[in-house]
């Protein structure tokens, strides 16, 4: 009996392993493009540190974020296309560890520049933040599946070619990726004597985000990380597809130095995160990006030939984040001026000025400067209180 159990559980283990991977293989994620042997020059867009593309599908006009962090893209289920073709379902996981069933969509042929590109897959999901002006994302497939990239956000525009040599001898501080998930993780050194392997993110603003584990890790061996602790505070930073991450212990740090190779950011302020290790969007910053995918090289190209850099010196007094369609205290810093105003962790945001507000009202609200709002606030007991502050109330100048 025991037997025939064990052959009737492995038969149907068997059966849904085939049938995962049939899910997974009703579509692939190539795609064509209406150029060969082509060099060209895309104009970007920046808005809050990150890069916006400008694509045009059957005619119209939309933006598209670009994401190295994720593996293909996003259209968002409120973007009227017509003509995408759906291809399946697969099991996607957020930057805050969050994960959901998303349906993937092909596109209709959607220009970029003087480039067409064709069969172009993204998965179709609702959006947890509104950005005005942002349609979907395109992920590092566009790089991994062939195109080759110097991004420079000082010039504003992005170099694109399918010719394996344009950037072989390229200057710069070379890292060798490695592609995870299909989006590329490099090794950088936040400490003398320790690497932290981190995601290539320009969907994330941040400059340089460990997780909480590892930095654990590295501070188990090596105690100069003690010294460039600042502090513990308790809260959620960070904000994915299917929502914010989960209350934790973050941990506040001063590095004294990131490197990326032999390139220093010096005086880096960052806080640990839930999800993996990151450097985000601002590094581009500092300077130009090349991603050679032939060779699977990042190289970091500093804007005026420096060895190093000096990060300003701010960090956010008060991080909001989403919670059920309001705006929450995700982060508040003790003593920063959000702190002294009376603002505290999973505070939600009911009210400002007597006007019901949600998440993505209060992101795009236009708040004049040093004037003073009253705010209802839904402390989590549940009771309504106000508070009155100026806002915003975003960084604490040392």
């Amino acid at each position: 009996m025991l037997k025939r159990l064990a052959i009737l559980l492995w038969a149907v283990a068997l059966w849904n392993s085939a049938t995962a991977q049939s899910q997974l293989k009703r579509y692939d994620t190539d795609f064509r493009l209406s150029r060969k042997n082509f060099v060209m020059t895309v104009p970007i867009e920046i808005e809050r540190g990150q890069i916006y593309l400008p694509v045009t599908i059957q005619g119209r006009q939309y933006r598209f974020k670009l994401d190295t962090g994720a593996s293909q893209g996003v259209i968002y289920d409120d973007v009227d296309i017509e003509g995408l073709k759906v291809l399946g379902f697969i099991q996607s996981e957020d930057a805050a560890g969050q994960s959901r069933r998303v349906t993937t969509v092909e596109l209709p042929p959607m220009t970029l520049g003087s480039l067409t590109i064709i069969g172009f897959k993204v998965q179709r999901m609702k959006r947890n933040v509104r950005r005005q002006g942002e349609d979907g994302i395109i992920g590092f497939a566009l790089f991994h599946r062939g195109l080759a990239a110097k991004i420079d956000t000082r010039a504003r525009l992005m170099t694109l070619t399918d010719r394996r040599n344009i950037f072989k001898n390229a200057e710069g501080e070379i890292l060798k990726y490695r592609l995870m998930w299909h989006v590329p993780y490099v090794k950088v050194s936040p400490f003398e004597g320790a690497e932290d392997e981190v995601l290539f993110d320009t969907g994330s603003p941040m400059l340089y985000a460990p997780n909480s584990h590892r930095l654990a890790q590295i501070e188990a061996s090596v105690p100069a990380v003690k010294d460039q602790i600042e502090g513990v505070t308790y809260g959620s930073r960070a904000m994915g597809h299917f929502g914010s991450e989960l209350t934790h212990q973050i941990t506040l740090l001063k590095l004294e130095r990131l490197k990326w190779g032999g390139f220093e950011f010096q005086s880096v302020h960052c806080a640990t995160v839930q999800g993996g290790s990151h450097v985000g969007a601002q590094i581009l910053q500092y300077g130009a990006m090349v991603i050679d995918p032939f060779r699977k090289y990042l190289v970091f190209q500093p804007y005026d030939g420096v060895s190093s850099c000096q990060v300003p010196d701010r960090r956010a007094d008060i991080v909001m984040v989403e919670k059920d369609g309001k705006a929450m205290v995700g982060v508040v810093m003790e003593q920063g001026r959000a702190w002294q105003a009376g603002f505290r962790h999973d505070y939600i945001i009911e009210k400002v000025d007597g006007e019901p507000i949600t998440f993505d009202q209060f992101n795009s609200y236009r708040w004049v400067r040093d004037q003073e709002y009253e705010f209802t606030i839904r402390l989590p007991i549940g009771i309504l209180t106000t508070l009155r502050s100026i806002w915003p109330l975003q960084y604490n100048q040392k």
